[in-house]
């Protein structure tokens, strides 16, 4: 299998349509469009076809007063009723005339519907996330192992020239040693980033859904992602179209359904059927024999329940289900609040980033110039070992700022953009 070469963009479509957390999601509103339906049919007509066949093997006997057939007054005649065997077959139509519940129920399964809706969007809103966060530490690691790289090549070839130097007897034996300390670093460094880069790696492959083992050749670059979301502005927060805020604002209307449906069970429930059947009798089986006698019955009824007194019982529930209202309206407004507060979190620290990678920028352009400087001095026995280590070692520092600075803008640019852009997913 080639490898796959992705940008951010390209991870995350892969991700929305390999994560197995979203596909689950995708699953729970398709549940929810079928529990709609079931819900639906409760108000539909119910049809059902019965059958059924008995065979009195020993058929019960009833004792009849004897008088009743002439007989003498205190004395009883043995008296068997009924055939044999007996079939029958029916039809019942049933059908829900009214029921408050049952009304509050259809509009429980609309609000369920949407529950599972934005589910999805909040779980496909996370996915978003995690997959930024798993390629932009894929892409440190990977810039990292290259700088490394560079800065341990760097220092091998200087340990070389300085221990030329040194068997000339040029230099101090404590130079050799310096660079020799800063080359070991260096190589248990990359050792150690290496590591880490393949796991970083692999949690960016389980996030988009891929087997681990597959390959995957990152298409971005960690500095061309902070360009590029350096440059772009962000939109303002509209709470209607905050994930967050509708669904704070479905639990509202969640809890008055509940509360809804309190009240409407003191209601009357009514019900009407229509059934109708044969029965037929025989001492033998001969059911299917055209001269069997078959015998139609039919009825008509309506059921009607109230109820009258439940001990306070409902009046408890409803109470309830006033206290969950009240507090579903607080907690939307602890939402809203939170809401804005986090916009507000998120531009600080988006602005703080910007301006973080621009002086973590500066600082590795100046630790640059500081360690060449040293590289020329150290060569011309102007400065120590010593001296060198701290230059290099101070650019080392200023890489990682300035690496750890783009990841820190990517990540934050993200979060702040998926609470300001409006909901698009449609299920």
């Amino acid at each position: 299998m080639s490898a796959q070469q992705l940008d951010l963009n390209d991870a995350i479509q892969l991700a929305k349509t390999n994560n197995r957390t979203l596909q689950n999601a995708s699953k729970d509103v398709l549940m929810a469009r079928q529990k709609r339906w079931e819900t639906i049919a409760i108000g539909l007509p119910q049809v059902s076809l019965s059958a059924g066949y008995v065979n009195a093997i020993k058929q019960p006997v009833s004792l009849i007063p004897a008088e009743f057939f002439g007989g003498q007054p205190g004395e009883f005649n043995e008296v068997i009723f009924g055939t044999e065997q007996s079939a029958n077959a029916g039809l019942r139509l049933e059908q829900l005339i009214f029921d408050g519940s049952y009304l509050v129920g259809l509009q429980a399964s609309e609000i369920y519907l949407r529950i599972s809706k934005q589910a999805y969007t909040k779980t496909e809103q996370a996915i978003i996330q995690a997959t930024t966060d798993a390629y932009v530490n894929a892409l440190l690691a990977k810039a990292q192992v290259g700088i490394l790289e560079q800065n341990l090549e760097a220092a091998e070839q200087n340990l070389s020239e300085i221990k030329a130097v040194f068997e000339n007897g040029l230099t101090e034996e404590e130079n050799v040693q310096q660079l020799q300390l800063i080359a070991t670093s260096l190589q248990s460094s990359l050792t150690y980033t290496k590591q880490m880069a393949d796991v970083a790696k692999n949690v960016l492959r389980y996030v988009m859904g891929m087997e681990l083992d597959a390959p995957l050749t990152l298409g971005s670059t960690l500095e061309g992602l902070a360009l590029q979301l350096q440059s772009e502005r962000s939109e303002t927060l509209t709470l209607k179209n905050n994930i967050d805020y509708q669904m704070a604002q479905n639990d509202i209307r969640t809890k008055e359904l509940l509360l809804k449906l309190e009240r409407f069970k003191s209601l009357p429930r009514i019900s009407a059927y229509l059934s109708g059947g044969y029965d037929g009798y025989n001492q033998e089986f001969a059911f299917t024999q055209p001269e069997q006698n078959w015998f139609g019955r039919a009825s008509f009824g309506l059921n009607l329940s109230f109820p009258v007194f439940s001990s306070f019982q409902s009046q408890a529930k409803r109470q309830q289900a006033k206290l969950a209202l009240e507090q579903a309206k607080n907690l939307a407004e602890n939402v809203e609040q939170e809401l804005l507060l986090e916009e507000s979190r998120l531009r600080n620290a988006v602005q703080f980033n910007l301006e973080n990678m621009k002086t973590t920028a500066a600082n590795l352009a100046l630790a640059s110039a500081i360690e060449k400087k040293n590289q020329i001095k150290f060569k011309e026995g102007l400065v120590s070992g010593f001296t060198l280590r701290q230059a290099q070692t101070q650019l080392y520092d200023a890489q990682n700022d300035y690496l750890t600075a783009m990841q820190q803008l990517v990540i934050s640019k993200t979060s702040l953009s998926l609470l300001l852009n409006p909901v698009t997913s449609d299920k």
